[in-house]
């Protein structure tokens, strides 16, 4: 009589729809519906959180119901002071939907470096070198001194091996040698382009004609000679220069 039952064409009618209805049922609530939910979940534009400390941006983005996600790596910057947020993902003025995740990166500040000693060194040698590890020359101060030749630098401050942050400036101390400079034109040969015209500027002379010449034995943008010479007469004369290529 139960196996009668079952084989009619009504029950099976009944558990196919049973079937179906659950098969419907598993669709909209794990599929159909989360759709919807996500497509109607409120909008935030991404709040601007460069320059600021983690908790306060952290603190910013939970008021506008936003995830704060830190990425671990960081990095060194030139404008960013460390521990604040460097960058930050989406960018300031998206719009997103509520409960998204917004990664920072934390700023290292700058990057120390050491500085090397440059004893020895021109001016112009020095110079580069600091501008080669991110420094910068700070005050030249020349002095008398027996035992480096004119014009090599004798020390700075900070001294070698110091560890000092990129763009930090160098005091530089610079050998005048034995005797007194001369009377007459100061020496420019060995300086940069740049500082020559800053000495000749404060001599209360004008720069004259300007000759390239390439030299293997000097850094390019140097002072290879100078007319009038070192020691000789210069009042109200243009001063002509050779330089490096």
């Amino acid at each position: 009589m139960l196996a009668r039952f079952f084989s009619r064409p009504f029950f099976l009618a009944v558990l196919l729809w049973f079937v179906a209805g659950a098969i419907l049922y598993l669709i909209i609530n794990l599929g159909v519906m989360p759709y919807v939910a996500g497509k109607f979940k409120g909008t935030v534009h991404v709040p601007q959180m460069v320059g600021l400390p983690p908790d306060q941006a952290k603190a910013i983005l939970g008021k506008n119901e936003l995830i704060y996600m830190l990425d671990s790596t960081g990095d060194y910057s030139t404008d960013v002071a460390a521990g604040r947020i460097l960058t930050q993902y989406p960018e300031p003025g998206t719009e997103v939907k509520k409960d998204r995740r917004i990664w920072v990166k934390i700023s290292k500040g700058l990057k120390s470096v050491e500085l090397p000693a440059l004893r020895g060194l021109s001016l112009r040698q020095a110079e580069i070198t600091l501008q080669q590890l991110g420094l910068k020359v700070g005050r030249v101060r020349e002095v008398r001194n027996s035992n480096i030749p004119a014009g090599a630098v004798i020390g700075t401050s900070p001294g070698a091996k110091a560890t000092l942050e990129k763009g930090r400036e160098v005091n530089i101390e610079l050998s005048q040698g034995t005797e007194a400079a001369p009377a007459g034109m100061p020496s420019l040969v060995n300086m940069s382009f740049g500082q020559a015209k800053e000495k000749i500027k404060s001599l209360d002379l004008s720069v004259g004609k300007i000759t390239y010449k390439k030299d293997a034995r000097s850094l390019p943008n140097t002072v290879l000679s100078q007319s009038p010479a070192a020691g000789g007469e210069y009042k109200g004369r243009p001063v002509d220069l050779v330089i490096s290529k």
